[in-house]
């Protein structure tokens, strides 16, 4: 700053003071001083006083003149310094005032000196006392909240803001997370309230709380503690610390012994009163049942308990429960009960469980191995059994010895001490020995009445363990090639020491040692030689003869036969090289070729050269004209040579290609010779000129391809064709949608080009010709495809060239291929429309003949491939071409391309493009394929074989749409919003109306006309799709006849599917079931040669009842098994409930395997059943081929089968048995086994089960009541649920089947197991990672399982399943059963039967786990699920709590269950974006339109669907569209919510005269009675109306309820306005229910029938003015009413029971259903039921 204004500014500051202070001799600086100082503060320099003197240099003196009596300040007289000598209390004084004064001189001058002093937080808050209490009663909610403490006060020595006190609490019952706390201090005065009732006594409450103050200035705190002490009352019953005791007392105790002493807790206080004082009794005492005496006591102080009876009895009564009650003082009690357990003392002497036992032993079990258990009852439970074979009890006794069995059920081991060998003579005698037990140890031998004996009786059963034996297993033989078919080689000899030396020994030739079938062996070992012998083709043979005996399995011995083939000259010379020369044309006279021959014959026996070579004199004369040929005896070596010689040059435009025949002879003896050609391609030279020509393209094409269509090359007429690259091309007037490649002449068409006939003109020029601008003409034809005619193409292949088959031929004016499309529109249409080529292509490299491969489809036609194989050779004789294959293609090897193409799904229009044909994938290719034959052209797409198809049980496609039609038999599609739904006809099976029956009629012999020569089979039959060519295959089949012989199933080569030269390579494969005297019989080969097996049962399957066939091969094995080895038919009615019934336990039965069952081992070679034919049933359509060509040891002549088959599977896939079948003589269905066709009516929700003469009608799952009209009660299972099940029945040991409804979300979770005793073999059905399987353990076998693990079944809707075990065999299907739905596992080894334990072995939701007898957890837990319609092994099972027992069960033990499967509004807060809403869908929910209803176009509002769109009314029926869903009205004759059902009256027995005229009677009687009861009920309605309008002021309001009077007397019907059942919790109904005027009425088939029951059932009657709600709300108590009586409710809406509901739900009791029930038993007038669907819709 600059130091001018710095002087300037302390100039002017000095003079303002002066003019401010005066000019006094002494003067203070400030009249006032104040100054602040915290209190507590010492030796502090508060302030400096300063005074102005008018004299320079006179000194100034300061001090106190007043306000500092308490010496507590000092001012230095020189300095003015003021400070503070004690520290300062702001409690004592909050400002001291301070008078000073200034000396100079005599002149003074005085101050005033303000001292203020801060307060400091200097004291704490204190509370008087450390400890406040009350007391106050417990449980008083009187008067809250109420204070408890008014003085919980502190106080604070600071007396500013620091004095200023707040107050909280903490400790017992003050909560912080938000709950409510028992507490609270009022933060001013401290005063304590209480908030809530308290608790005194454990395990929530305590007898005293604890709190704790706090006082706080906002800086410092001080706390007291608050005790509150609670009074108690008696709010306790006394409990047990362990609700159940286990104790356990010997069984010979005395009177008076102690037991146990139980000790029972009270929460109360027991120094108040008499609160907690527990005295003891028994409230439920066991009871001698001879004397009628209490068994226990109890000390009522000391709780101990005691016998009142001597010596008890374990095996009388094992175990007692008493019930023990502890009483307080104040009256409260306390249960507790006590399980005592009688221990066992060994007083009972054992006995085995037989007195003799009879063995059939194997040879083959080692001494290590068990032959046999004895078991021994003994009921005991403390025994030392000790078992021996008594010495010298019998022959061979010394062999075997008992040990005691571990585990299970007790019993000795018996076991061998030497192996068993049935070919010891010794051994073959059977053994007799007796055996002793004893239950006192080793040393009980000698106790009285403690040892029990039995008999054994055992006899070694032979086992085929020896392999036969050859006599010489080694022969050596040398033949001249020329030996002659039917030439004895040698015999071989064997023999098998099993069956002592008796078995049967067959001869068979290895397969493979013998690949040309030249050898064979007779069934005495003789091998004989059946072809011809060829040096050239095998030198030697060594052929392996196998002996193979009659065991199961067979042993095989292996012997060998070497042969060795010497040389005859039997070979002509051949052209070695070269055989083709090229020679340029107009090149002249030259050598075209210098010719070597060869000899495949032995040349060091003189069977070769010098050869010989000439022209041969018989060749064409243009040939012997243009060559000449000369011999060269010295050339190659002196073998000869032959020279060819053209006389002059060659032309190309006269002979593309010369062959010339060439004579050629050997030096052997005797000599030989052979024409040999020489061929000679005349290579083109340009020297024609080119002329105008014409050319026709046929395009097949679609337009989804989306790629540009090659359609070939413009063609000209030129001689010439090795010119093209001569040739230019140009347009002469251009086309649109066309493309030209100017350079090579390519032609190609855009993809949009539509459809129609196109004339194009080109220019094409030749400079090297001088030719410019010829014209060239080309008419395209383009017609698109749909892509599902694409697909669902059939391959025919021809032996010809495929520029033959599309070019037009001169002689015939047209080509193959248009001769085909005629011939097939005439055999299989007898129209000129609908059969379209799709694609022609040449095969390379399948076979020496040229083949071309032809696409053709027929929308029309169902079973197109079928027709066309059954016509393939009248179609080959109509285009002249033999047709080698229909629908059969080659697979190509999986490698990682073909799998993805194979896995890539390729869809338009919702429409999977890929098929498979024969076991293979084929699919549309990328691209097109072209045949360009110059004057004409076929271009379609290409057409790709994949890798193998079927074998894996694919996904099934998921339809969007209707088209094509994916509902079979008739059925009708409807499109829905997840996917396609099939409405199915009456008699159809599944998801998409299969027919799984089929009758044949039969017949045989030969008819003339048509087929194969004019001669065709005239027998029932029917073809189905090919068995895939898999090397794991299960086909099953039951079939129903009494026809003993006859042909089943047939897979192979017959004469009209064989090509003529073809017969060998189509006999590869073979499949022929057949039955033979009412045995099965099955011929199989899978290329490597025929195996036969044969079941030789102990029952005919000819006996008119059901019966079933497996047949399955894999692992290089088959197998065929018959019944699954039950013993008798699948489907035997069930037994009715009686006492016998229940009571009875059958004996567990083992199936005798060798009856039922037959396996064999597969040739090495053998691969898989590729026959490229369909599966033909019943018959064969075609003579049967010679049995030659497979081997068979019989020629295949069964007769045609008369009678009925179903349910044939392949690989779990059942098969079409319907309409769309290629068949003769055979129809859809079984009359003999159905049961409306035998006047046996089942129902809507029954199906037909049983054979003929043993029909009956079973309920679907889910129905239940006479006629399977009533719907089952199904159960919700909770967290840790289950259901204990006591069976009155004892399962089948061999079978066990479980079937039950279920939904849920859960993935995992145990539905039903049942178990043998301890659970050691079980049987379950569970949910594992959202798929459902099912478990089979059989002890000592691990566990196996098998699962639908295809598709997952937890999608929270309603499933049906079904499990059965046959043995170890497994099976399991859900809903209908069919693909994904369906899963078995046919393994017959190992221990077969399940014994159930029937008290304790059945367990629903969820397996228990015990603590002694509590239960801690649930294994598999199945909660938030439902269960529903139980049945085991056929027979229904109660499912609790709806109901408890039924005649073949009840629940003992339930935890966690409900009734009902309903589920909380999943809806609840769910908000859907405009105009979608919520839609409920059980536990879960979705946003849509709901039922009914669709997203419009716009996707702005939900529109109602019009599902008469899709005509889902059959057989002629009316739809009639409602909002939401659809009505139908069906014709006379039909019912059914879809018009599928036939009227049952129309194939009633028709009634006598005399019975029509009594039912007139009555019914005229019924008539008039109902007349005069209707006319009785309207007089009443009126003056009810009239009684009603006379108190409508007091009783009705517009918003109110109408209840009627309740006086009256029940009627005979009680006729009352209901409503249908809910759906999804939403009336069924839209409208009122009230219907073109007209009151629907319903009878209530529960009417009440007394007069206080109509009077209670009118009190709850309440009928709203808008009859919806009330009536909804009355319908739902009276149905529940219902329910408990045995009636059950209607199902919900998403049950799939609701099919049998009219129109999405409504009443069983509307009018269409009142027909459907009653048209059975009722006749109504003419019209009446068109009347009644009109007035419903």
């Amino acid at each position: 700053m600059d130091p001018a204004r710095i002087l300037q500014i302390i100039t002017n500051s000095t003079w303002m003071v002066t003019k401010l202070v005066g000019s006094d001799p002494v003067e203070f600086d400030q009249r006032e001083y104040v100054t602040e100082v915290p209190e507590n503060t010492t030796h502090d320099l508060l302030l400096r006083l300063t005074a102005r003197v008018q004299v320079p240099g006179e000194a100034v003196e300061y001090r106190i003149t007043k306000g500092n009596d308490e010496g507590l300040f000092y001012l230095d007289p020189r300095s003015g310094r003021l400070a503070l000598l004690q520290p300062l209390d702001y409690e004592r004084t909050q400002q001291y005032t301070l008078l000073v004064e200034a000396r100079a001189g005599e002149a003074r001058s005085e101050a005033r000196v303000l001292v203020k002093v801060e307060d400091q937080n200097d004291h704490a808050p204190v509370f008087p006392r450390s400890l406040h209490e009350t007391q106050i009663t417990e449980e008083d909610d009187r008067h809250l909240p109420k204070v408890i403490l008014k003085q919980v006060t502190a106080v604070d020595g600071d007396a500013g803001q620091y004095g200023r006190l707040t107050y909280s609490v903490t400790g017992d019952g003050i909560y912080n997370n938000g709950s409510r706390s028992c507490f609270a201090v009022d933060p001013v005065n401290g005063t304590v309230h209480v908030l809530r009732p308290l608790d005194r006594d454990p395990p929530n409450g305590q007898a005293q709380w604890r709190l704790q103050v706090t006082a706080t200035d906002g800086q410092l705190e001080t706390q007291t503690d608050v005790r509150v002490n609670l009074k108690d009352i008696n709010d306790n019953a006394p409990y047990f610390p362990s609700h159940t005791v286990i104790a356990s007392v010997s069984e010979d105790t005395p009177k008076g012994a102690s037991v146990v002493q139980v000790v029972a807790r009270d929460h109360d206080d027991p120094l108040e009163a008499d609160n907690a004082r527990v005295t003891y009794s028994l409230e439920k005492n066991a009871v001698d049942e001879s004397s009628g005496s209490a068994i226990f006591n109890i000390d009522s102080q000391l709780g101990l308990i005691t016998t009142e009876l001597c010596c008890l009895d374990r095996e009388k009564t094992q175990r007692y429960t008493i019930q023990v009650v502890a009483t307080d003082g104040g009256g409260l009690k306390g249960t507790g009960t006590v399980v005592v357990e009688v221990e066992d003392v060994n007083d009972v002497p054992p006995r085995f469980s037989r007195p003799e036992w009879t063995l059939d032993v194997s040879e083959s079990l080692t001494p290590d191995q068990v032959l046999a258990t004895l078991t021994v009852v003994d009921q005991d439970v403390s025994n030392n059994f000790f078992y021996r074979v008594v010495p010298g009890s019998g022959d061979g006794w010394q062999m075997f010895v008992v040990e005691e069995r571990s585990g299970g059920v007790p019993g000795g081991e018996l076991r061998a001490v030497e192996p068993l060998d049935y070919e010891d003579p010794q051994h073959r005698q059977e053994f007799r020995f007796q055996v002793q037990v004893t239950d006192m140890g080793e040393e009980g031998w000698g106790v009285v009445g403690h040892v029990a004996e039995t008999w054994v009786t055992l006899r070694v059963v032979d086992v085929n363990d020896n392999d036969p034996v050859f006599s010489e297993d080694l022969t050596r033989l040398t033949l001249p090639e020329d030996t002659p078919p039917g030439t004895l080689l040698t015999t071989f000899t064997a023999l098998d020491p099993d069956h002592g030396g008796q078995s049967l020994v067959q001869y068979k030739i290895a397969k493979n040692s013998d690949p040309a079938r030249q050898f064979s062996v007779d069934g005495s070992g003789a091998v004989w030689l059946v072809g011809s012998l060829d040096r050239e083709t095998a030198a030697t043979h060594s052929l392996l003869v196998w002996a193979v005996d009659d065991g199961v399995p067979p042993r095989t011995a292996t012997a060998t036969l070497n042969v060795k083939v010497t040389d005859v000259n039997d070979n002509p010379p051949f052209l070695a090289e070269p055989r083709e020369v090229v020679v340029e044309e107009n090149s002249g006279a030259q050598v075209v070729a210098r010719l070597r021959l060869g000899d495949p014959d032995d040349w060091r026996q003189g069977h070769g050269p010098p050869f010989t070579l000439a022209l041969d004199p018989r060749a064409p004369h243009h040939v012997t004209h243009t060559f000449t040929v000369t011999h060269d005896k010295g050339g190659d070596e002196g073998r000869g040579v032959g020279v060819v010689w053209a006389r002059a040059g060659l032309d190309r435009e006269e002979h593309r290609l010369l062959l010339v025949p060439l004579v050629v002879g050997d030096a052997g003896w005797p000599p030989l010779s052979a024409t040999a050609t020489l061929t000679v391609h005349v290579a083109d030279l340009n020297d024609n000129p080119m002329t105008p020509a014409a050319k026709t393209v046929t395009v097949h094409t679609f337009q989804h391809q989306g790629v540009a269509i090659p359609l070939g090359k413009v063609y000209v007429s030129d001689p010439d064709d090795w010119d093209s690259a001569d040739k230019t091309y140009s347009w002469r007037h251009h086309q649109p949608g066309f493309l030209l490649h100017t350079a090579t002449g390519a032609l190609t068409m855009t993809p949009d080009t539509p459809d129609g006939r196109y004339e194009l003109g080109f220019k094409v020029s030749d400079p090297t010709q001088g030719q410019m601008d010829i014209e060239a003409n080309v008419t395209v034809q383009v017609n698109t495809l749909d892509p599902r005619d694409v697909i669902a193409a059939t391959p025919l292949t021809l032996e010809a060239d495929s520029h033959r088959v599309v070019r037009q031929e001169e002689q015939a004016g047209t080509s193959i291929l248009s001769r085909l499309v005629m011939a097939v529109r005439v055999l299989v249409e007898g129209s000129g429309e609908g059969v379209q080529v799709v694609s022609v292509e040449q095969l390379e490299g399948h076979t020496t003949i040229p083949t071309t491969r032809v696409w053709l489809t027929s929308s029309r036609i169902a079973n197109f491939d079928h027709l066309l194989m059954y016509r393939k050779y009248e179609l080959s004789q109509a285009i002249g071409v033999n047709i080698r294959d229909v629908g059969v293609v080659n697979c190509h090897q999986a490698n990682k391309e073909d799998t993805q193409k194979a896995h890539l799904t390729v869809h338009v229009a919702g429409r999977e493009l890929r098929r498979c044909i024969s076991g293979c994938w084929a699919a549309l290719g990328k691209g097109f394929s072209v045949v360009d034959a110059n004057t004409s052209a076929v271009v379609g797409p290409r057409m790709e074989v994949l890798t193998t198809c079927g074998c894996d049980n694919p996904t099934p496609v998921h339809h969007t749409t209707c088209t094509p039609n994916p509902c079979l038999n008739g059925g009708r599609c409807m499109a829905t919003s997840t996917g396609t739904r099939c409405i199915c006809p009456h008699h159809t099976w599944g998801s998409r109306c299969k027919m799984v029956t089929r009758h044949f009629e039969g017949g045989g012999g030969q008819d003339s006309g048509g087929g194969i020569n004019g001669v065709t089979s005239v027998g029932g039959w029917a073809w189905v799709p090919p068995i895939p060519p898999c090397t794991k295959v299960h086909l099953s089949v039951e079939v129903l006849t009494r026809y003993g012989t006859a042909m089943l199933l047939y897979s192979g080569p017959d004469h009209g599917m064989v090509s003529p030269g073809n017969e060998l390579v189509a006999a590869n494969s073979l499949l022929l079931l057949e039955l033979r005297q009412g045995h099965p019989y099955l011929l199989l080969d899978l290329g490597g040669g025929p195996i036969t097996l044969i079941l030789n049962a102990s029952y005919s399957l000819a006996d008119n009842t059901w019966h079933r066939i497996d047949i399955i091969w894999k692992d290089k094995t088959a197998e065929m098994i018959v019944d699954v080895c039950t013993g008798g038919s699948l489907d035997d009615p069930p037994t009715p409930p009686s006492s016998s019934s229940q009571n009875h336990s059958a004996p567990p039965t083992h199936p005798n395997a060798h009856t039922c069952r037959v396996i064999a081992r597969l040739p090495r070679s053998a691969n898989v059943l590729n026959t490229g034919g369909p599966l033909q049933v019943g018959g064969l359509a075609h003579p049967p081929p010679s049995h030659t060509l497979h081997g068979g040891p019989l020629p295949l002549r069964p007769p045609h089968f008369r009678g009925c088959i179903r349910n044939l599977r392949v690989n779990g896939q059942l098969v079409d048995l319907g309409s769309r079948l290629l068949s003769h003589a055979s129809s859809p269905g079984c009359p003999a086994a159905d049961c409306l066709s035998n006047s046996l009516y089942c129902g809507l929700h029954g199906r037909c089960q049983g054979s003929p003469g043993s029909l009956w009608c079973e309920c679907q799952l889910g129905w239940t009541g006479p006629g399977c009209t009533t719907p089952t009660m199904p159960t919700t299972f909770l967290l840790n649920s289950y259901v204990k099940l006591a069976l009155s029945f004892t399962p089948l040991g061999y079978t066990t089947s479980i079937s039950l409804r279920f939904r849920t979300w859960r993935r995992t979770g145990q539905l039903v197991v049942v178990t043998s005793q301890h659970g050691r073999d079980s049987w379950s059905v569970e949910v594992m990672g959202g798929h459902l399987c099912v478990m089979l353990r059989l002890q000592p076998r691990p566990p196996t399982s098998l699962c639908l693990s295809r598709t997952s079944l937890t999608d929270g809707r309603w499933h049906s399943l079904t499990a059965t075990r046959y043995g170890s065999a497994t099976f399991l299907m859900v809903d209908d059963g069919d693909g994904n739905l369906y899963n078995a596992s046919v393994v017959l080894e190992g221990r077969q039967l399940l014994e159930v334990d029937k008290q304790e072995g059945i367990h629903i939701g969820g397996s228990p786990e015990f603590l002694d007898v509590s239960v801690f957890n649930i294994h598999k837990d199945y909660f938030d699920g439902c269960i529903d319609d139980l049945r085991i092994s056929g027979h229904g099972i109660p499912l609790p709590p709806a109901v408890n027992s039924t005649a073949w069960g009840q629940a003992s033990v339930l935890k966690g269950v409900e009734q009902g499967c309903g589920a909380p509004p999943a809806c609840v807060n769910v908000s859907c974006r405009t105009p979608l809403s919520c839609v409920d869908t059980w536990r879960s929910y979705h946003c849509g339109c709901g039922k009914g209803h669709v997203l419009s176009s716009s996707q702005t509002t939900c529109d109602d669907e019009d599902e008469c769109v899709w005509q889902p009314c059959l057989n002629g029926g009316s739809c009639f569209n409602t909002q939401p869903g659809y009505v139908c009205a069906c014709p006379v004759g039909f019912s059914g919510q879809h018009c599928h059902l036939p009227d049952v009256g129309e194939t009633s027995p028709k009634l006598s005269l005399a019975a029509l005229v009594a039912i007139v009677v009555w019914c005229t009687f019924l008539l008039l009675l109902i007349c005069a009861f209707l006319l009785h009920q309207h007089q009443r309605r009126s003056a009810l109306r009239r009684g009603a309008a006379n108190d409508k002021d007091d009783n009705v309001s517009s918003k109110e309820q109408v209840s009627p009077p309740c006086n009256h007397t029940p009627n005979l019907l009680e006729l009352q306005l209901l409503k249908p059942p809910k759906a999804n919790g939403q009336p069924a109904w839209t409208k009122n229910p009230n219907i073109a005027n007209v009151d629907v009425l319903q009878v209530d088939a529960a009417s009440e029938t007394s007069s206080m029951e109509g009077q209670r059932l009118c009190s709850t009657l309440a009928v709203s003015p808008e009859g919806d709600k009330d009536v909804g709300t009355f319908e739902a108590r009276k149905q529940n009413g219902a329910s408990k009586r045995g009636v059950g409710n209607p199902p919900t809406g998403d049950d799939l029971r609701n099919y049998a509901y009219e129109g999405d739900g409504s009443s069983p009791g509307s009018l269409s259903s009142c027909l459907e029930s009653c048209s059975g038993s009722a006749n109504f007038l003419g019209g009446f039921r068109e009347v009644a669907h009109m007035l419903e819709s």
